[in-house]
């Protein structure tokens, strides 16, 4: 553990938009919610969109059927059935989580990245075993005040998945610190 005073585990003292704790297996890694309460907001907004567009296509059904041309019984349910989809599809894609948390197992020898939802509920999660990661890197952001990403590179063909944002510093020094455990635990 980390005898000094005020500082959390990774040995920096007050991080501004990384949440770190160390568990018996490892480490876990979050972003926190206050520097992305701007994504919470929107999560919330596209949320209720959601809903109101699915309550929206049953709703139209209230209206006088001499509104709609043709068989307007056809008409409402084909209605009816584009509106749910859309407010499904915005519903499904408010709660798929925004947030990003990264944990290291060493002994399972793997890292697991899950996307939190706006209450710190996991809800996506990709385990990935040190032997298919080819590189762990920091993308540094381009304009000012964009937030700079941990990368992770697979093996083969397989995309790249950003593991965490936040500001170049803190995403540098969390980038070294698990390097250094990754390297401790592999030897």
């Amino acid at each position: 553990m980390n005898a000094q005073v005020g500082t959390n585990i990774m040995g920096v003292a007050g991080y501004q938009t990384l949440s770190a704790t160390q568990g018996k297996a490892g480490f876990t890694v979050r972003e926190v919610n206050g520097h992305f309460r701007h994504t919470s907001r929107n999560e919330a907004v596209v949320r209720f969109l959601g809903i109101v567009i699915i309550l929206g296509a049953f709703i139209q059904h209230l209206v006088p059927d001499t509104l709609f041309g043709g068989n307007p019984a056809m008409t409402k349910v084909l209605l009816s059935v584009a509106f749910s989809c859309v407010g499904i599809a915005l519903y499904s894609f408010a709660v798929r989580g925004h947030r990003s948390e990264i944990v290291f197992d060493p002994l399972r020898q793997d890292i697991c990245i899950s996307k939190l939802d706006r209450r710190g509920n996991l809800r996506l999660t990709k385990h990935i075993p040190l032997s298919q990661i080819k590189s762990i890197y920091v993308l540094k952001a381009e304009t000012p005040g964009v937030p700079s990403k941990l990368r992770v590179k697979m093996m083969g063909d397989q995309p790249e998945i950003s593991a965490l944002r936040g500001p170049y510093e803190e995403i540098e020094l969390m980038h070294r610190q698990l390097c250094r455990v990754i390297r401790i635990a592999q030897s």
